[in-house]
């Protein structure tokens, strides 16, 4: 059986089973987190005061100097390309009116590489031909990939209450998975069902939710998710806050919002697990956080489109919103990808893509394992987002996350296509 999964007892015995399962595996949590709070408390706070002063002086922070645990992931059959985490400098960059900051960070890193990492792009498979399922090259378990000490450097020059703020998610996503009910709720028709699920997912707390089937290129390597179904759920964020972006405390407040639509997951698969099926939350803020890649299980549940700046656009919010996924076996109908016209504008805008202070955006898509898709630069992109906190520009300068232009702009697009088919000539 998957470690990560409960599935129905047959037995009153097999149930009690479980139960001690679960306990081990909150156990478990416990003592991660605890072992975590410890290090952020002690270590990481010597590390935050280091850091800090070191970039208030101007001393660069050497990366490759810095202790990590040793890279145990194997790299040997990729190509061996090294990053490159200078700041493109192609376009005219501009600022959008509606940001506001006066201007956006700089580019100038407090940290430098002696001997640069595997590129994160090699990673994560640009240019394979072949599909398979992804590797995730930051936040790694154990900070055992190529970019751990990056990762060493992000947590240590946030401020110390924002990780002690994810450890309380920590402690809450020790409910993520657990026992399930000995008497079975048997599904005579998934469709009802499907709607009953969405019809709770809502009472939780979540604005958007969706139903797609899981398959393997949404799962990360490494994790046996042996399930049939996935449900998307997301949660907006607060539009004035994000437009304050980049900052520490925009990064609280995504901190946040991750924490509230994990929540919404967690009482979902509660309530699944109830029914006597199982289910397991798979939240953005946990010890196993890269087990599901959300964007593709969104997308393919209904929730929005895949946009130039790599992260998903619904009709309702845009960009600015936060996932968070179910994974069950309950039978369910399933949704299906919807087309909102995002192409068809990301293919001419440019705004994202000119808001970007690494301009780490892709104006074209990239054939990334096997699929051509859109496509973030992460060589570019993650330098800045850990000097900075985290960021956000990108999602809150597109025009889809102005409240109420996305329908707007998503019926423009679908009736200018349907003129350009109508007008040409039938062969």
């Amino acid at each position: 059986m998957s470690r990560h999964k409960f599935n129905h007892p047959s037995s009153a015995e097999e149930r009690w089973k479980q139960i001690l399962r679960a306990y081990r595996h909150r156990f478990g949590v416990a003592r991660h987190t605890a072992f975590v709070a410890f290090m952020a408390n002690t270590i990481g706070r010597m590390e935050h005061r280091s850091f800090n002063k070191k970039k208030a002086t101007g001393e660069k922070i050497v990366v490759d100097k810095i202790f990590s645990p040793p890279v145990t992931q194997d790299y040997a059959h990729m190509e061996q390309q090294p990053a490159d985490i200078s700041p493109n400098s192609h376009l005219k960059l501009r600022k959008a009116r509606i940001m506001k900051r006066e201007e956006y960070p700089s580019t100038d890193y407090s940290f430098v590489y002696e001997a640069p990492p595997l590129s994160g792009n090699v990673i994560n498979g640009v240019g394979e031909t072949e599909p398979r399922r992804p590797r995730q090259p930051f936040f790694s378990r154990g900070y055992s990939g190529a970019w751990n000490k990056l990762e060493r450097v992000f947590q240590s020059l946030n401020k110390p209450e924002l990780p002690n703020f994810i450890l309380g998610t920590f402690w809450m996503d020790r409910k993520r998975v657990g026992p399930v009910a000995t008497r079975q709720r048997p599904v005579e028709d998934p469709k009802a069902m499907a709607t009953e699920i969405k019809a709770l997912a809502r009472k939780h707390g979540a604005a958007l939710v969706g139903i797609a089937p899981f398959t393997e290129q949404m799962r990360f390597e490494g994790f046996d998710l042996p399930f049939k179904y996935a449900i998307s759920v997301a949660l907006p964020m607060e539009r004035e806050k994000m437009l304050e972006s980049p900052s520490p405390d925009v990064s609280m407040h995504i901190q946040e919002v991750y924490r509230s639509v994990g929540l919404v997951a967690i009482k979902l698969a509660r309530d699944i697990r109830k029914m006597g099926w199982p289910a397991r939350a798979s939240t953005n803020i946990s010890p196993d956080t890269y087990e599901v890649l959300h964007i593709p299980v969104a997308v393919e549940a209904g929730l929005g489109t895949l946009g130039k700046h790599g992260s998903m656009i619904s009709r309702e919010y845009g960009s600015n919103i936060r996932l968070a996924t179910i994974l069950t076996d309950i039978p369910l109908e399933v949704d299906g990808a919807q087309d909102i016209g995002v192409d068809d504008f990301c293919l001419t805008c440019q705004i994202c893509s000119t808001n970007c202070p690494p301009q780490a955006i892709f104006d074209v898509k990239k054939m990334v394992r096997g699929e051509e898709k859109w496509y973030v630069d992460f060589d570019k992109c993650i330098p800045y987002f850990v000097e900075h906190d985290s960021c956000g520009i990108c999602i809150e300068v597109c025009p889809w996350s102005e409240p109420g232009r996305g329908p707007l702009i998503s019926e423009k697009m679908l009736g200018r296509r349907e003129k350009k088919v109508a007008a040409s000539p039938q062969t």
